[in-house]
């Protein structure tokens, strides 16, 4: 019995650890309806022109939730994409710029 409860809170624990979620099958390259397809529909958009931002904020549940009631881990996620392909993704919002030639740029976490 111990040994059962041992590796049912060992695949908990680890299963935490894994990082990525619903965004782990996003790359540069995909469609915006590809993007939709992997992540669901986001929880934020913007626009500028021919560039678009579809932002995500993923809730997380943390292992130790089971024993201490519900802890989720907040993450903003950005995908900035460039006439309906993604140019960039990744944890962090995305800022839109004073001027260049990109109107945002994703600010990552520190």
């Amino acid at each position: 019995m111990k040994f059962i409860i041992l590796a049912l809170l060992g695949t908990l624990m680890l299963s935490s650890c894994v990082m990525g979620g619903k965004m782990t099958g996003l790359r540069e390259g995909l469609s915006k309806e590809e993007v939709i397809r992997i992540a669901g529909n986001p929880d934020g958009y913007q626009r500028s022109g021919e560039y678009e931002v579809l932002l995500y904020i993923e809730r997380r549940t943390s292992a130790w939730s089971f024993f201490s009631g519900s802890i989720q881990d907040i993450v903003d996620y950005s995908v900035i994409l460039k006439d309906g392909q993604v140019i960039e993704y990744g944890p962090g919002r995305a800022q839109q710029r004073e001027s260049g030639e990109i109107p945002y740029r994703r600010v990552p976490y520190r």
